[in-house]
C-alpha cells in the first residue's frame, strides 16, 4: 500500500514564519522569503494534480473516471464540447465555472451541460471521494498534433504535477503523439506513466506483448513507465456486488495503473516536502531565530527552540478568546523562562489542561466567526493529540505539542470575534 507523506509538520513551520514575519519592515530579501516560503505552504496544503492527456478516443476521461469511482466525465462519441474538467474533492458535489479573467460560479451537484453552456475556460467539479484529498485528476481536451488543438493542452499540462498520457492500444505510440509530448518539459515527462488503453479488446491483447516491448525501449526520457489498462473491464470488477472482483481488477490493469499513479503523486509530494525542507532548515528557521536575538539569553537549547515557537505568535488582536488564549499560553513562556530543566510530562499536561478549558469555552458559541465553525473540532483533537504525546519520549513530543499550540493560536486570529467587549469571558 503506497502512503502519502504527511506534511502537516512543515506547514506549521511555514505557516509559523511567515505569521512572524508578516508585520516586519519589507526588503527585497524578506519578500523573496516570504514568497518561497508560501509557494511551499500552497503546495504542500493542495493536493497532487494528475493530468489526463490524449489525442481524441484514447479513452483519458474514461480512465479519469475509473480512478474517480464516479461516472462523471463524458466518454465515447458525444456532443458535448469541454474545456479544462478538474474533479476535486469536495464534502457535497458541485460544479464551479471558471474563467481565466473573471470570478467563477459555483452550482449545487454535477452540472456539466449546464456549465458547458457557459464557455467557460475550466469546470471544476468537486464529489466526495476520500481518495481526492490526497490527488486532483485534470481531464484535458483531446488533442491532435497534425493542427492547433495541441497548443491547448501544452498550456493546460503546466498545471499539472503528474501527467498520464492515454495512447490507444490499436495504434499505440503513433509518430503525432511522440512529438506532441516531445514538447512537453523533461521535469514533466520523468513524472509522467504512458497508459496503453483499450488493452482488453482481443486484437490489442493479441500483440500486446510485442507492443509493451517496443514501448518499454522508447520511454527513456519520455515517462517513468508503461502500463496497459482495460478500463472498461476495471469498472465492471469494481462496481461487482456485494464487494468488487479484485482479481479481474489485478488481471485487467486497474491495480497496476493505480499504484503506479500514486506512486508518481508520492514521488512528486516527497519532492515537494524535501524542498520544504531544506528552505527551512537554511533560510527560514535561522531566520526566526535571528528575530529573537533581542531576548534574554534562555538556559538551554530546549527552551530556545521553544522560546522561538511561542515567541513567533500573532499580536494581540480585539478578539476576547484570542486575546485570552495568548495570556494562558504566556504563563507556559514564564515557566520556560524560569526553568532550565523540563519536566516533559507536566509540561505536556499543562498544555492539554488549556486546550481542554478552550474546547469547552468554544462549544458554548458566539465567541468566533460562524464561519469558522470547524475550529472547535480542531482543539477537540488537540486534546487528543497531546494526550497521546505523554506516552512518547525525547524532545519530540515537546517541540510537537509547542507546534500545536501555535497552530491553534493562529486558527482563533483567524477566527475573529463576533462579541462585544462586554461580554463575560471565563478565566483559563
Amino acid at each position: 500500500m503506497i502512503e502519502f507523506p504527511g506534511t502537516e509538520k512543515e506547514v506549521r513551520q511555514l505557516e509559523r514564519f511567515l505569521t512572524a514575519t508578516e508585520n516586519l519592515t519589507p526588503d527585497e530579501a524578506l519578500e523573496e522569503l516570504r514568497a518561497r516560503a508560501l509557494s511551499h505552504a500552497e503546495r504542500l496544503s493542495n493536493a497532487v494534480n494528475i493530468g489526463f492527456a490524449g489525442e481524441f478516443g484514447a479513452g483519458k476521461s474514461s480512465l479519469a473516471n475509473m480512478l474517480a469511482g464516479a461516472d462523471i466525465l463524458p466518454t465515447g462519441p458525444q456532443h458535448l464540447k469541454l474545456p479544462l474538467v478538474i474533479v476535486a474533492y469536495a464534502d457535497a458535489p458541485e460544479t464551479t465555472v471558471g474563467w481565466w479573467n473573471r470570478e467563477p460560479k459555483t452550482y449545487s451537484g454535477i452540472v456539466l451541460e449546464k456549465a458547458a453552456e457557459e464557455e467557460p475556460d475550466f469546470i471544476s467539479v468537486g464529489i466526495n471521494t476520500p481518495a481526492l484529498k490526497e490527488i486532483s485528476l485534470f481531464d484535458l481536451p483531446g488533442s491532435g498534433a497534425l493542427d492547433d488543438t495541441y497548443k491547448p493542452t501544452l498550456d493546460l499540462l503546466k498545471f499539472v504535477d503528474c501527467a498520464i498520457w492515454c495512447t490507444n492500444g490499436t495504434n499505440a505510440w503513433r509518430e503525432t503523439e511522440r512529438h506532441l509530448w516531445s514538447q512537453v518539459p523533461p521535469e514533466l515527462r520523468a513524472n509522467s506513466l504512458l497508459a496503453v488503453t483499450h488493452a482488453d479488446l482481443p486484437p490489442v491483447q493479441g500483440a500486446l506483448d510485442r507492443v509493451l516491448a517496443r514501448l518499454n525501449k522508447e520511454k527513456e526520457g519520455m515517462f517513468r513507465a508503461v502500463v496497459p489498462i482495460g478500463t472498461p473491464v476495471a469498472v465492471r470488477a469494481m462496481a461487482q456486488e456485494p464487494e468488487p472482483d479484485f482479481a479481474l481488477w489485478e488481471t485487467c490493469g486497474g491495480q497496476n495503473l493505480a499504484e503506479h499513479v500514486l506512486e508518481a503523486a508520492s514521488d512528486r509530494r516527497r519532492g515537494d516536502l524535501e524542498a520544504a525542507r531544506k528552505d527551512l532548515q537554511q533560510d527560514f528557521l535561522p531566520y526566526l531565530e535571528a528575530l529573537k536575538g533581542a531576548e534574554p539569553e534562555p538556559v538551554s537549547n530546549d527552551t530556545a527552540s521553544m522560546h522561538s515557537t511561542l515567541g513567533s505568535a500573532l499580536p494581540p488582536l480585539n478578539n476576547p478568546i484570542l486575546e485570552d488564549w495568548l495570556a494562558a499560553i504566556a504563563s507556559i513562556y514564564e515557566d520556560l523562562r524560569e526553568t532550565s530543566d523540563i519536566e516533559p510530562a507536566a509540561f505536556l499536561n499543562s498544555c492539554q489542561e488549556i486546550v481542554e478549558d478552550f474546547a469547552e469555552r468554544l462549544e458554548q458559541g458566539g465567541e468566533i466567526d460562524p464561519e469558522a465553525d470547524w475550529i472547535p473540532a480542531e482543539f477537540e483533537k488537540a486534546t487528543d493529540l497531546l494526550l497521546l504525546l505523554q506516552f512518547e519520549s525525547g524532545d519530540a513530543p515537546l517541540k510537537d505539542a509547542i507546534s500545536i499550540l501555535a497552530q491553534l493560536g493562529d486558527n482563533l486570529a483567524w477566527a475573529g470575534s463576533t462579541v462585544a467587549a462586554a461580554q463575560p469571558k471565563t478565566g483559563t
